[in-house]
């Protein structure tokens, strides 16, 4: 198998180059794709049988192009390589099939992720980017699973052995009556009225089993061997993610996604979106998905990203995140860094929300901590010292600081809520979270937090304009590419808004000494280290 000549404006009724207007944003995405190196991905077709394989660089265009237009799926995607002129300019009126469209997404999220990286580094070698005050936030995006079609492990197990059962009759019927095809169904199971009674009698001898269960059973009874293996391949990711998530059930549409609490308060499967923007020019600097429900094990990964690909941010950088953020952990972070943080704790911010976060005159915020003596000195003026240490859960330690003796203290009852001796607990970082408290609590902190607001519109671009809601890929991996396309056209189309629309900028900026060095390959071979 070869690889097709990549052409860009070909046609076979004009050229499609004198309808696309010189300030189209398809003119950056070209420019911006072709400094890709693709020959890595198309060395793979160079001698293998077979018609010759789509250009890797026109198929890298067309996903980037329908992500600018706010378009994901790949069928809508091949119809417009079809009708769309601006389309059938950037695959040189190649028309891809949409299985290719899909296979390519799903096999090449490493070029995407390249292009990603490459509309950061033009945007920094033409001056768009500050890099004064950065911030990071996440989002829940809606995956491709519906909560019906979930199982929890008690059902997973009860359907494995319903086909465990089913392999076992065939198996019998192959030694009575021999094997003519390899895949009888049993006399029970040779219509689709015994299949649906013999479900009738599954749900009233075990109990109710779930439509996705259902659909299931009667796909490996009506099924062939192999159909029936594929089942099992199912039932063991999704009994494998069980074990791995922690929680009751997983979709068996995408095993991957997690039920996440969205802001009315019930559930969906979905995944957790982060970026990191800079506050100035809303370009997005790092992305990423995840499984987790809460934000703070991604501050980590999302400062390295952005660092490993724009290089160490300088000391005194502003930084701001929300309180789903805030760790001991994350703080400590920051001032190793030498970044100049703001995140607030929960009680900060459920006041800046209007909510009365106040537990009483004696809560843990009215004791006082001392960095000196590591210790909290209460409202009465006794000390707590710090005590025993146990293991809680995923986020550490807890620690204990206790008072020696709280007798004859006249506010003992109310302090110590019945104890013998007032104790305070504390996940550790007393003294970051001090530091913290302190500047939050500043006129100059406030001002600085409230510029995070910033980040708002990117992700109202992102799924408000590009209507991106909803992934279309399954799957951890694939939610990661469809995610960074996102990202990618965010940051095309503010580069060729704050650009006037002239694609010299692009050109001009990866010609300099200085453009060259940014766009060099060790930028995005140091990306990629990052686990990107």
């Amino acid at each position: 198998m070869a690889i097709q000549e990549d052409t860009i404006g070909q046609s076979i009724f004009m050229n499609s180059a004198d309808m696309v207007p010189s300030d189209h944003i398809s003119r950056l995405v070209a420019a911006v794709v072709d400094e890709i190196d693709v020959s890595g991905e198309e060395a793979q077709f160079v001698g293998t049988p077979g018609n010759p394989a789509y250009p890797r660089r026109m198929l890298l265009r067309l996903m980037v192009m329908s992500a600018v237009d706010g378009i994901f799926s790949s069928r809508k995607i091949s119809k417009l390589a079809r009708e769309n002129v601006i389309y059938i300019h950037l695959t040189g009126n190649k028309q891809p099939d949409f299985r290719t469209i899909c296979i390519f997404r799903r096999r090449n999220e490493k070029l995407i992720e390249e292009v990603f990286c490459k509309t950061v580094l033009i945007a920094r070698a033409i001056g768009i980017l500050n890099l004064g005050h950065l911030a990071t936030d996440g989002t829940r995006i809606k995956a491709y699973a519906a909560n019906a079609n979930s199982l929890s492990r008690e059902e997973i197990e009860r359907i494995r052995a319903i086909i465990k059962r089913g392999i076992e009759i065939d198996e019998d019927e192959d030694k009575l009556y021999g094997d003519k095809r390899g895949d009888e169904l049993p006399p029970e199971l040779d219509t689709k009225e015994k299949i649906r009674e013999k479900i009738r009698e599954i749900e009233e001898k075990e109990g109710k089993i779930k439509d996705a269960g259902k659909r299931m059973i009667e796909r490996h009874a009506t099924g062939d061997e192999r159909q029936k293996r594929k089942v099992e391949s199912i039932l063991d990711k999704a009994e494998a993610e069980v074990l791995k998530s922690g929680q009751e059930s997983v979709s068996l549409i995408d095993p991957e996604s997690r039920y996440m609490a969205k802001p009315r308060g019930w559930k969906e499967l979905a995944y957790c979106s982060q970026i990191t923007v800079d506050l100035a020019s809303k370009i997005v600097l790092a992305n990423d998905v995840c499984q987790d429900s809460c934000d703070y094990w991604q501050l980590l990964p999302q400062l390295e990203k952005t660092e490993n690909l724009i290089g160490k941010l300088k000391r005194g950088t502003k930084f701001s995140a929300d309180n789903g953020y805030y760790s001991g952990r994350n703080l400590s972070y920051l001032e190793e860094r030498k970044l100049d943080g703001y995140i607030p704790d929960e009680k900060w911010a459920a006041r800046a929300n209007g909510r009365d976060a106040s537990r009483g005159k004696y809560s843990k915020r009215q004791f006082y901590y001392s960095i000196e003596g590591d210790c909290f000195i209460c409202p009465q003026g006794r000390t707590l010292t710090r005590g025993s240490v146990t293991v809680t859960d995923s986020a550490g330690l807890t620690y204990y600081y206790n008072c020696a003796d709280c007798t004859g203290c006249p506010v003992r009852k109310v302090c110590a809520d019945g104890e013998q001796n007032r104790r305070i607990n504390s996940r550790g970082f007393e003294a970051e979270r001090k530091r913290m408290a302190v500047k939050m609590e500043s006129e100059k902190g406030k001002a600085v937090y409230d510029l995070r607001d910033g980040i708002e519109p990117v992700f109202g671009d992102i799924k408000q304009n590009m209507k991106h809601r909803e992934f279309v890929m399954r799957g951890l991996k694939g939610a990661k590419a469809e995610f960074s396309l996102a990202c990618t056209a965010h940051n095309l189309k503010l580069m060729w808004n704050q650009m006037g629309r002239k694609i010299e900028l692009v050109r001009s900026a990866a010609g300099t000494a200085a453009g060259a060095a940014i766009l060099s390959r060790r930028a995005l071979f140091l990306w990629s280290k990052s686990g990107c």
